[in-house]
C-alpha cells in the first residue's frame, strides 16, 4: 500500500513509519518541517518526505492524492489537557477529511484514547482523577473529533484507535486485545506505541474495523 502519515515525527508516528516500511509499504510522511523529519535519519527507498500546511485543505489534498490510506498520529502533550484549551484534534480532522474528499481518498486510521467519552468501567484513577482534571480538555477534543467522523463523514472509511496511556516501547509481542467501546476490560492501563502502530497497520488488512471506534489494550 501507499500510505500518507501525519504526525510522522512524533513517537507514535515514527513507529507507524518504521513498521510500514518493514512491511513493504510505500510511505509519504506529511510534515510541517522537513528538517525535523530528516533529523530522525530515516532513510528508505520507499520513504518520501512531503511538507504540508495543515491549515490548507488543497495543500494536503495534493500531497495525499494517490495514497491508499491516511494514518493520523497527530497529538499534543499532556500539558494541553487541564488548563489550556485543546482543539488540535477537531481542527485537523476537518482539514484532513475535506482534503481526503478532494483527493479521492477514503481510508483513514487515527488515534484517540480510552475515555474519550464517559463510560462505565473506566479505571477509578482514569475516570475520576485523570479524565476530569489532567486530560480533561484533551479527551473532550478527541471525543468531538470522533463525533465529526461518525456524524459528518459518511464517505470516510475510518478506524479510530483508542489506546490507554502510551509508553515509548516498541512492539511487545503481546496479543493486542480489542473492544468496540471506551476501554478493554482487565487490560493493562499502559500500552507501547509500537503495539498501537502495529494495530493501526493491521486494521488496513481487514474490514473488521471499518467505520469503528476500537479500544485496544494488552495484558500486564
Amino acid at each position: 500500500m501507499k500510505l500518507g502519515v501525519l504526525g510522522a515525527t512524533g513517537p507514535s508516528g515514527q513507529q507507524v513509519v518504521i513498521q510500514a516500511l518493514e512491511q513493504g509499504h510505500m510511505v509519504i510522511t506529511l510534515v510541517r518541517d522537513r528538517a525535523k523529519m530528516h533529523a530522525l535519519k530515516m532513510q528508505h527507498d520507499n520513504l518520501q518526505v512531503q511538507k504540508v500546511d495543515l491549515s490548507k485543505e488543497e495543500d494536503l489534498a495534493a500531497a495525499i492524492k494517490g495514497v491508499d490510506a491516511v494514518m493520523s498520529c497527530l497529538g499534543v502533550g499532556q500539558n494541553r489537557g487541564m488548563c489550556t484549551p485543546c482543539t488540535l484534534y477537531t481542527d485537523t480532522i476537518v482539514v484532513v477529511t475535506n482534503a481526503m474528499r478532494l483527493a479521492g481518498v477514503t481510508r483513514l486510521v487515527c488515534i484517540s484514547a480510552w475515555g474519550s467519552k464517559d463510560a462505565p468501567g473506566l479505571p477509578f484513577i482514569y475516570g475520576w482523577v485523570v479524565k476530569p482534571t489532567i486530560l480533561r480538555n484533551l479527551l473532550a477534543d478527541m471525543g468531538e473529533m470522533e463525533d465529526i467522523l461518525s456524524d459528518h463523514c459518511p464517505g470516510i472509511n475510518y478506524t479510530v484507535v483508542r489506546p490507554p496511556a502510551l509508553t515509548m516501547d516498541p512492539v511487545s509481542g503481546k496479543e493486542i486485545r480489542t473492544c468496540e467501546g471506551q476501554l478493554v476490560q482487565n487490560a493493562s492501563n499502559y500500552m507501547s506505541r509500537g503495539d498501537v502502530a502495529k494495530f493501526m497497520l493491521m486494521s488496513l488488512a481487514t474490514d473488521k474495523y471499518d467505520r469503528k471506534m476500537v479500544a485496544v489494550g494488552v495484558d500486564d
